[in-house]
Formats: structure tokens, sequence, C-alpha cells
């Protein structure tokens, strides 16, 4: 063999050699690379499991606030959440787990001596916590809330060392824009008011008539919108409210300055009253969290009574003689109650607008009642001409009261206040640290 041939042998061996130790580390390095994207992607799972974790406390803590509190403030809650020192300590960057040599958790440390809305609770693999504080708008007063916002604080953690934090801004949202300024409140132009005709039944605007409710306060028997009912009444003297009886006790619910001649304790109608548009919204804000929704002529079964029941009726409904309803009814085609028929709470007639109690009975309506027609030109409510009628959208209300009979109709905050629907806290801002 030659030289030049046992030259070219041995060049190729070595060449050999160069490409399967080049295969041999571009192996390693795709398999470290590859170990390596096991790792981050193992960490990145970690890592959202405990984000979701961490939310899913803030749900938890939603729920429990509200089962708490429904429609009062949340100063109480915060008060509570401050601890002895009446402050909130609630530092997302101060905030860690706390693992036993198992690797279960026993805690979260980070938080000084505020009392957590939910405590350390055990959920899949994980752990959640979850810290109250003051909206941040009012850090100056911890303590007390005054726009209806709170700040959770979520901690979620598992068994591998990860956790996250996350913050969340819920507030309290209100169906209804105010307590009715008045025992019987007709909305839009003109109102057709009928009392009847029975000497012994009572109209009172004094809250629960004195035996109840807050002291002193009283209202308009009959409150309207920029006009005056002085026909129909037919038994002024039955009319009776912080010692004024007959037409005294009838005014515009918008005008201040005629409601602080009465003395009137709520003061004048919220706008929002006046709005077809936020009437309509409201009826289906309504819907969404009422306990039963009626249609007619489908057969309607109230759910069992109780203060904060929410019954919508889409049509016409009768509330039958012998029948005591409690809580919030909304209908909104014609509404009719007879004989002894009774309500406490809350009654709206919105959308068709048309109220007919016929007596001969001893029936009580106590709380409040609103009469709306909104329902347009072919006054049927839920068509595409609703608010496109009258004034602004409203036309004739019409409360009509026949014949004889001894039911009272009586504001009361104590039946309307526990009807009032309050939907679950809404999220308005969430961050992760």
């Amino acid at each position: 063999m030659t030289e030049s041939r046992r030259n070219e042998r041995g060049s190729a061996l070595i060449m050999a050699v160069f490409v399967l130790a080049l295969v041999a580390s571009m192996g390693m390095a795709l398999l470290f690379l590859g170990q390596l994207e096991v790792r981050m992607s193992k960490t990145g799972l970690q890592e959202k499991k405990s984000f979701f974790l961490a939310e899913a406390g803030v749900e938890d803590g939603r729920g429990s606030l509200y089962d708490i509190n429904k429609g009062e403030d949340f100063s109480d809650d915060l008060t509570t959440s401050a601890g002895p020192d009446g402050n909130h300590m609630v530092d997302p960057s101060a905030i860690r787990p706390v693992y036993d040599a198992a690797g279960n958790l026993t805690g979260f440390t980070g938080y000084g001596d505020d009392v957590p809305l939910t405590n350390t609770t055990a959920f899949g693999e994980g752990w959640y916590m979850v810290l109250l504080a003051n909206d941040p708008l009012e850090q100056a007063t911890p303590t007390l809330d005054q726009n209806h916002r709170v700040m959770m604080t979520g901690v979620g953690a598992g068994p591998d060392s990860s956790f996250e934090v996350v913050q969340a801004i819920v507030e309290k949202d209100e169906i209804l824009p105010q307590i009715p300024p008045a025992t019987i409140l007709l909305l839009g132009p003109d109102p057709a008011f009928q009392s009847g005709s029975s000497n012994p039944k009572e109209y009172v605007g004094d809250d629960c008539n004195g035996l109840g409710g807050m002291p002193g306060l009283y209202v308009p028997v009959v409150g309207t919108v920029d006009t005056v009912v002085d026909e129909g009444i037919e038994r002024p003297k039955n009319f009776m409210t912080g010692g004024l009886e007959g037409y005294d006790t009838v005014a515009d619910v918008t005008d201040a300055d005629a409601l602080d001649a009465m003395g009137a304790g709520l003061g004048p109608l919220d706008p929002s009253w006046t709005d077809c548009a936020f009437l309509q919204q409201m009826v289906e804000s309504i819907r969404e969290v009422a306990d039963v929704v009626c249609e007619p002529p489908a057969p309607c079964t109230p759910p069992p009574p109780s203060p904060s029941r929410v019954m919508m009726v889409d049509g016409d409904y009768t509330v039958g003689g012998d029948e005591s309803g409690q809580g919030l009814l909304l209908v909104t085609g014609t509404l009719e109650m007879h004989g002894r028929a009774s309500w406490r709470g809350l009654i709206l007639v919105i959308g068709e607008g048309k109220f007919d109690r016929f007596g001969a009975g001893n029936g009580v309506i106590s709380g409040s009642l609103v009469v709306a027609d909104i329902a347009g030109p072919d006054d049927i409510y839920g068509t595409a001409d609703d608010c496109s009628g009258g004034v602004e959208g409203f036309d004739t209300a019409a409360f009509d009261e026949k014949g004889g009979g001894n039911g009272d109709t009586v504001f009361c905050t104590d039946d309307i206040v526990p009807a009032i629907p309050i939907p679950p806290y809404k999220v308005v801002s969430f961050v992760q640290h």
C-alpha cells in the first residue's frame, strides 16, 4: 500500500472520530435542553397551579363575604380583619408560605396581626388563604367603608414551595337605586289614582305605622313626579303621615323644597327612578337574580315565603284572596290583589304599569309600591317600542283600589330593606403579583 493511501485512511478515521464526537456532543446538548425544558415546564405548571389556587381563594372569599354581608357595608368586616392594632398589614411582597418537614403547608407569614377572611384552606394539591383590607382609595380610614369596595388578597401555595399572590377589588352592586320615598310611588305623567271607598282602610306614610322601622321617619303616602295628584282621592281622611292628613300627604317626590316643608325623612327621589332606560335594565337585572320567573299563561308557583325572596312575573299576575306574600314582587303586566291578599316587602309594577286592588278584605300591603308604565305604544313590555312613548318613555301609571274592604297600605322599611335584591359582589380590578 502506498504512503498516500495510508494517509487517506488515517484522515478518514480522524474525520469519523470527529463526527462521532460532534454528534455525541449535540446529543448531550439536546438531552440537557430537553431536561431543562421539562424542568421549566414543570416550574411553569407549578406557578400556574399556585395562581389558580390564589384565584380560587379570592372567589371563595368573595362568596363568603357576600353570604355574611349581602347589602350591608363592609366596615364591621374591615374592623375584624384589621386585628387588635386596627390597621391592615397586607403587603404582597412580605407574605411567605411555611412548610413542615414533610412538605405540607402549616400556614403563611408576613401579614402581621391581620385576621384572615378565609383561613388556610386545603384545595386539591395545594392551599390558599384570603386577607381583607379596605379599598386603597380609603387607606386613610382603614376600617371605615364609604364606597362599598374592599380589597381581597388571595395567596395560593403548592406542596413544591411554589406560591402566588393575587389581589382583587370587589364592589357591592346595587340593582335598586334607592328605597322608594313614598308608600305608593307613581312614575310618569298624569298618574291615574283611585283610593277606594272604604272608611276603615288606611294609607300610612309613617314608617311601619310607628311599630317598627326608623323612629320618626315618614314619607308621602302618594309620591308623584312633576305633578300633584289631587283628583280621585275619594277618602283623603284615610291618608296619614307625620301628623298630616288628607291631601297634605301627597307630594311631588322630585321637589326637595316640598318634601322639606312636609318634613319627610328620605329626601327627594333618586333621578335613576325617572330614567326609563335604567328601569328597563333594573327589570332585567332582577330577572337574573330572581328565585322564580313566571311567564303567563304558564302556571306560576311562588317560591316559599321569605323576606328576601325575589319573584318576577313577565305578564299579568293575581295575588289570591288568601295569599300572604313576602319579598320583592315584580310584575311587568297588570297586578291584581284580591280580598285578604297581603304582601310584606317591595312591589314593583313596572312595564304596563297597572295595579288593581279589589276590596272586601283586610289584607295589608306593608313596604312600598312602585307603578310605572314604560311598555311603549303597544302596551306590552319586552317589545322594541319600550320606553318610546309618553314623556321621556313613561306613560300614565294607574293605581286603582276598587270598592270597600279594610286593607291598609303602609310604608315600612323593615319589610322593604330585606326585599331589596343584592347581586353577588363584582370584581372591578384584579392584579397578579
